[in-house]
């Protein structure tokens, strides 16, 4: 298979560093532990124990209780502390790999900013190690260093995943993981010689496993590891597959196995649901909807005028507990006299939607010509999809974050796209890519400070 060329290398080394830098900048502006008002969501101004990034408090009390106690936490409903404790069922991966520079450091006391920054900075490097895993996913996959370079550049400078690498969350290591191991299925599905296929689909297997060691959403990396083992039968016997495959399994299943014989649940969603019971119910928001008159059926209007509009407003980035916003006021739901307060989002979600209807288009005109990674990256990203749907059917937790786990595929859609549209030159497409999520970046980055003072003043 053909490598990178330097000039793609040097390109990605940019924007790993960038995605590094502004996820470090995020990481510094952004409050630890810090008391305050959420006053940008829609309605009244209220008190919370933290204004910083969604569950963190949650996430660094996993790790505190790993460095304390040397053993996996318990999640048990009704505990007085359940709110403090409700990431307890995670996978443990992405905690035990932030204990040890806290322990190496002695930044142990979870309470201390220094405990917040030396994590989320080595979450920043977590985030851009997944920024060249969405790279080498691009370009094994269409064996294009122009597509990879445009999608990478997406990906890196996304105003929201640059703010999710600065945080202290699981979701950048899930990241890394499902885009490594989908890299790997498209290098074996693009290998010229049929010797060439076992290690990459193997590795592919390994990072699947991992994924699911991390959080329950990398079951969608063992949906595109079978689906890639179906296209890999005329290259590799059917025991063979199955067998390296099975890694992923044999990788997850302690976790797995834990979590049977605790909560009856491999998953431990079960006891997750009875734990989860601060977050806003569907059934709240569909209240709201019919107490306020508005035309047409409640159930369309939840699924597109508050999870379809929501959704796709946080994910290019709202920050904050999904509540510092990219518009005129910085408020989800604003009365500004601008003519229109959400004006850069709907712009850049029309540069987004163009491209995927390129891609559309393109898919329909040479169906036979498409990859067969593209057609895995497919299926990765719509179970995410599903999994977002089904979790917003019971609550209303419209937050683009839980679609960056197909980061990797949707930047070879976009990619592709792009390209598309300015017909295979890379450097007019890279440099509207970059300035646009770039330059979306630093605004953001430009008023959070602020943001954040306004929210804490009101304390």
């Amino acid at each position: 298979m053909i490598a990178p060329s330097k000039f793609a290398k040097i390109f990605l080394l940019v924007f790993a560093c960038l995605h590094l830098v502004f996820a470090g900048i995020f990481a510094y502006k952004t409050p630890y532990r810090m008391p305050g008002m959420l006053i940008g969501q829609g309605g009244k101004p209220s008190p919370a124990s933290d204004i910083g990034a969604p569950d963190e408090r949650q996430h660094a009390n996993y790790i505190r209780f790993l460095l304390k106690q040397h053993t996996l936490p318990v999640l048990v409903p009704g505990s007085p502390n359940v709110g403090e404790e409700y990431e307890s069922h995670q996978p443990p991966l992405y905690y035990a790999l932030s204990a040890i520079p806290a322990a190496i450091s002695g930044q142990t006391d979870v309470e201390t900013p220094a405990f917040g920054q030396g994590v989320r900075d080595f979450n920043c490097l977590i985030g851009a190690f997944g920024i060249v895993g969405v790279f080498f996913a691009v370009f094994w996959a269409t064996k294009r260093e122009d597509i990879a370079l445009v999608g990478t550049a997406f990906a890196a400078l996304l105003p929201m995943n640059c703010a999710l690498s600065g945080t202290i969350s699981n979701d950048p290591l899930l990241i890394a993981m499902i885009s490594w191991s989908f890299a790997f299925c498209a290098k074996a599905l693009g290998a010229e010689e049929d010797k060439d296929v076992a290690k990459p689909f193997l590795l592919a297997a390994v990072f699947a496993g991992l994924a699911c060691l991390t959080k329950s959403t990398g079951l969608v990396s063992i949906a595109g590891l079978a689906f890639t083992g179906l296209y890999l039968r005329s290259c590799l016997p059917v025991a063979k597959i199955a067998g390296l495959g099975f890694v992923a399994i044999l990788i997850a299943s302690p976790i797995w196995i834990r979590n049977q014989l605790l909560y009856g649940d491999p998953l431990a969603q079960k006891v997750f649901k009875l734990t989860f019971t601060t977050s806003t119910k569907k059934e709240v928001i569909t209240g709201i909807i019919d107490m306020s008159g508005a035309a047409g059926s409640t159930e369309a209007q939840y699924w597109i005028n508050w999870v379809g509009y929501w959704t796709a407003r946080s994910y290019i980035g709202a920050f904050g507990y999904v509540d510092i916003w990219l518009n005129a006021s910085g408020k989800a739901i604003t009365s500004d006299r601008h003519p229109d307060p959400n004006w850069l989002y709907k712009a850049i979600l029309a540069l987004i939607a163009v491209a995927k209807l390129a891609f559309w288009i393109d898919v329909r005109n040479r169906y036979k010509d498409i990859s067969k990674a593209i057609w895995v990256g497919l299926v990765i990203s719509i179970l995410t999809l599903l999994l977002f749907v089904g979790f917003n059917m019971t609550y209303f937790q419209a937050q683009g974050r839980y679609l960056l786990p197909c980061l990797a595929p949707t930047a070879a859609i976009l990619g592709i796209g792009w390209m598309l549209l300015f017909r295979s030159k890379l450097m007019p497409a890279l440099i509207l890519v970059s300035l646009v999520f770039g330059g979306t970046t630093v605004y953001a980055l430009s008023n959070l400070s602020e943001e954040f003072i306004s929210r804490t003043a009101t304390n």
